[in-house]
């Protein structure tokens, strides 16, 4: 007993951290989303087209990238969130 292993706070940190990450995949995911939405309206307007891919490019790398992380780490959502909710 007198080596046993304090567990406990190891799997609240963990679950706080993965509590983070989930929150920050699912905001990628809706700015990817608004991204993807935004490029699309503005094909046909006069802007820089380049720019706007650009940041649909960057916000699609960061979406898969916290994507990938959270599934590395095998984290899962406890609620299924919807794209276009507004909870917060």
């Amino acid at each position: 007993m007198m080596f046993k292993k304090k567990a406990g706070k190891h799997r609240n940190l963990k679950a706080e951290y993965d509590q983070i990450l989930l929150d920050e995949v699912d905001h990628a995911r809706q700015d990817y989303h608004q991204a993807q939405d935004s490029e699309t309206a503005l094909v046909d307007a006069r802007v820089n087209g380049h720019m706007v891919q650009a940041q649909t490019a960057l916000k699609k790398a960061r979406f898969t990238y916290l994507y990938k992380e959270a599934k590395r780490r095998k984290t899962v959502a406890k609620s299924l969130r919807v794209y276009g909710s507004n909870d917060d």
